[in-house]
């Protein structure tokens, strides 16, 4: 049996503490209210996602995140870090998502799409952006382009309008060498 705690640094401090105790070597969990003591399965498991590392929300980006102590961070034994897929898996993803744009004849199009999103992250990392495309983002996009018919107007839906509007000409210009046609 595994245990997977999804967005584990926007748990409440009262909550972590009790949790804290589950992650040490044994495992051990008193339930005060029953005198009874649970102990895990050998072959339990815990895991956890954070998209902060536990930091707390730096940038602005995690509202609600919350800067784990250092205590809890120091009880998980191993510490993984995901970047983002490589590209053409992205795209096998959207096309699985999107069933309507996964013949060949879209290939094109998804790939420019994932290339677009990828220039996002990059412009996020160098500080050009505030924002950028999850993929999650690109497959709202791929199903934007289903109900409106037109990838740009998609986009703008997407992604464009969550940017800020000072930053609007840097995301065109991502749009126009991807996809070679202005937004």
């Amino acid at each position: 049996m595994a245990l997977v705690f999804d967005e584990y640094d926007a748990g409440r401090p009262d909550v972590m503490f009790v949790i804290q105790r589950v992650l040490e070597r044994d495992g051990k969990f008193t339930l005060m209210d029953q005198n009874r003591v649970l102990t895990p399965h050998p072959f339990f498991r815990l895991f956890a996602t954070a998209n902060t590392v536990g930091l707390g929300n730096l940038n602005g980006l995690y509202h609600g995140a919350q800067k784990l102590n250092h205590a809890q961070i120091d009880r998980w034994n191993i510490v993984a870090t995901l970047n983002y897929l490589a590209a053409g898996e992205e795209v096998a993803i959207v096309q699985a998502r999107v069933p309507g744009l996964a013949g060949p004849e879209h290939r094109a199009l998804l790939d420019a799409m994932v290339a677009l999103a990828d220039l996002t992250r990059q412009g996020f990392a160098a500080g050009d952006l505030s924002t950028l495309m999850s993929p999650r983002t690109v497959i709202t996009w791929a199903e934007n382009i289903e109900i409106f018919g037109d990838v740009a107007q998609a986009f703008r839906l997407s992604f464009l309008n969550k940017c800020d509007e000072a930053e609007h000409p840097v995301v065109a210009e991502y749009f126009q060498r991807c996809l070679n046609r202005e937004l």
